[in-house]
């Protein structure tokens, strides 16, 4: 066992003046073939909506969830062209309700018209031409101003603290317009949740909570976070 000891004694002592000889190694810089942009940061929110990328149909031609295919013909039909074209103001969040968020029982069609079914040949403009009356404009125009926020809300810096109520205002005035975002520790954020942290909003609003499926797509005009269902304050 002693000598077995002094061996390996020996041997660290031999590692270690060897290693005093070795010559520093060279630096280098390193240059990444990978280069990390923003893809549509030179357009706006309503530019990205109308790209190919917010507008994929599966290979049939059919529509996909997190496309924004409805979110368009609303837009176009609510008149609301401009809110999501600005340049004046670079510091809103646009939640962005994709073809999940409109479909369904709750979502926004059938919130909006009273009836969420969709037939095989309707297009999203075609289910758009239900808003027929002065009433379901105005459900539809406050849907889609409640889900842009007169703030620019990314994880990092804006919700630093985990598990905390950050509560900004919608394009809806009033605490009718109010909305809460809530970062956990792996950077999920969750919409209007009470779950995690005390929130001061009515059942109406932390019962249609929702969590962000994707996030961070700036535009020269905010930064956009994914939805699959609506949210709300205030019962549309």
């Amino acid at each position: 066992m002693k000598k077995q000891f002094k061996y390996l004694l020996v041997l660290i002592i031999l590692a270690f003046a060897f290693s005093c000889d070795l010559p520093l190694q060279d630096t280098y810089d390193f240059d990444p073939e990978l280069t990390i942009v923003d893809p549509y940061a030179d357009g706006t929110a309503w530019d990205f909506f109308n790209s190919p990328n917010a507008l994929r149909r599966s290979e049939d031609g059919g529509l996909l969830g997190d496309s924004y295919n409805y979110l368009v013909a609303a837009i176009n039909k609510a008149g609301f062209v401009d809110l999501y074209s600005q340049t004046e103001n670079p510091n809103r969040t646009y939640l962005m309700l994709n073809n999940n968020a409109f479909t369904g029982g709750g979502d926004v069609i059938q919130i909006v018209t009273g009836s969420s079914s969709v037939s095989g040949d309707e297009t999203p403009e075609d289910v758009m031409e239900r808003v027929d009356t002065p009433e379901k404009m105005e459900k539809l125009r406050t849907v889609l101003k409640y889900h842009i926020v007169d703030a620019y809300v990314d994880q990092i810096p804006t919700l630093r603290e985990t598990f905390t109520q950050y509560i900004f205002q919608t394009l809806i005035p009033g605490e009718d317009g109010l909305i809460a975002f809530l970062r956990d520790d792996r950077y999920r954020t969750d919409i209007n949740d009470d779950r995690q942290a005390p929130l001061p909003f009515p059942a109406s609003a932390t019962s249609q909570r929702e969590r962000i499926r994707n996030s961070n797509y700036i535009f020269n005009n905010g930064i956009g976070h994914s939805l699959n269902d609506p949210v709300r304050n205030k019962p549309y």
